[in-house]
């Protein structure tokens, strides 16, 4: 059968459809598809583009921002211990003991639990440290500064772990000892709280009960543990059966300044401390021993935060050392020339404005035997300053 010049016209249109449609299934379509992806890329692309660029105009805004919030965390982060061990709860139970007419009858060592993780916290090389810089006001010298943050400098995440531990106490003294351990607590250079309180009369004076504190702190690899030298604290009894009798006020003969509450340490004075508004002229927090030729041992910041001070008196090699403490990184240790006491002088001011958060915990810890007076002055009557915690022969007029 032979087919008609027309019927095979029909079938070249036919296979010419066939071909183009074909064509438009298996090249034209992915091709279209391919574009309508690009599109949709290149759409989503200028939009961050557009945002970026809009970032970029507002980046001097964000990089203060940053700097603002990150002293903000750093001053948050400061008031909490970099560690949570026994030595420092041993420390803690030192001073309660050695300034209160405050007995311990048993005490429960609580295990450190973790309870809140922080973000990755970024911390610079320490390499990358500058130089020490002088303050032309005050004639000091700082160590040390933290590098700020470049594109070229390393960078690494420090996760930050807060932990807390609960040390409940059975106690017996008397009802303003008791005021005075919730006020220890309260003002100690790490950060505690008093979570339950039980008190019953005891007779002759004396108040008995159970005193629960949990104890706090943020632990992360740039939070080195501190270092504690237990060899001065009394650690055991000979015949436990006898235990330890009750403690009595280390304040109790410390009466030689009491006249015009130890104004007269305000002249004269082997160590000191100077606290000033961050605004001010001179750096806001100035650490130092009194004397002519004493300017190699002066330390100092000047950030508005709250710091933590802390004086450790302790006998070497037959003398007698003070060693001072600035925010757990700056300290200098000094030799006692004094024979009789030692005078502590903080020369603090009154605030400025609510912006004004220069403030410090200063923590004694005196193991020798001689006494240490410490004479707060100038401090800010509605919003104090200063806060004092000590252990030892201490006597703090306010």
């Amino acid at each position: 059968m032979s087919i008609s010049n027309r019927d095979k016209g029909i079938l070249l249109i036919l296979l010419g459809i066939a071909v183009c449609v074909l064509s438009v299934m298996y090249m034209a379509k992915p091709n279209m598809e391919k574009k309508k992806a690009l599109d949709t890329e290149a759409v989503q692309l200028q939009a961050r583009l557009t945002d970026l660029q809009s970032k970029m105009a507002d980046k001097e805004k964000y990089e203060t921002g940053i700097e603002e919030y990150t002293k903000k965390f750093e001053s948050v982060l400061n008031a909490f211990p970099a560690d949570l061990n026994q030595e420092i709860t041993i420390m803690f139970l030192e001073g309660i003991k050695d300034s209160n007419d405050f007995t311990i009858g048993s005490l429960g060592l609580g295990e450190k639990t973790p309870f809140y993780t922080l973000a990755s916290n970024p911390v610079a090389d320490a390499s990358l440290a500058t130089p020490a810089q002088t303050d032309v006001a005050s004639g000091t010298t700082e160590a040390t500064t933290t590098a700020p943050l470049t594109e070229t400098t390393a960078v690494t995440n420090d996760t930050l772990t807060c932990y807390g531990a609960q040390f409940p106490i059975s106690y017996i003294g008397s009802y303003k000892s008791l005021k005075d351990v919730v006020t220890y607590v309260d003002n100690y250079s790490d950060r505690m709280t008093v979570d339950n309180l039980t008190i019953a009369f005891a007779g002759n004076g004396e108040y008995q009960g159970e005193l629960q504190v949990t104890c706090y702190s943020i632990e992360g690899e740039s939070r080195p543990e501190r270092s504690i030298d237990l060899n001065e604290v009394e650690i055991g009894v000979d015949n436990i059966f006898e235990g330890i009798g009750n403690s009595t006020s280390s304040d109790a003969s410390l009466n030689k300044y009491d006249d015009k509450d130890g104004a007269a340490i305000e002249s004269s004075y082997d160590f000191y401390v100077m606290l000033n508004a961050a605004t001010s002229d001179v750096s806001a927090k100035v650490v130092g021993q009194n004397g002519t030729g004493k300017e190699d041992t002066v330390i100092w910041n000047s950030d508005n935060t709250i710091s933590s001070i802390t004086y450790d008196f302790y006998e070497k090699d037959g003398k007698i050392y003070c060693k001072y403490t600035l925010d757990n990184s700056l300290s200098y240790e000094a030799e006692v020339t004094s024979a009789e006491d030692v005078k502590l002088l903080i020369q603090s001011s009154e605030r400025k404005n609510d912006e004004d958060m220069v403030a410090a915990k200063v923590v004694i810890r005196n193991s020798t035997s001689l006494p240490i007076y410490v004479k707060v002055s100038g401090d800010d009557t509605v919003s104090p300053r200063v806060t004092v915690a000590k252990s030892g022969s201490v006597k703090v007029y306010q």
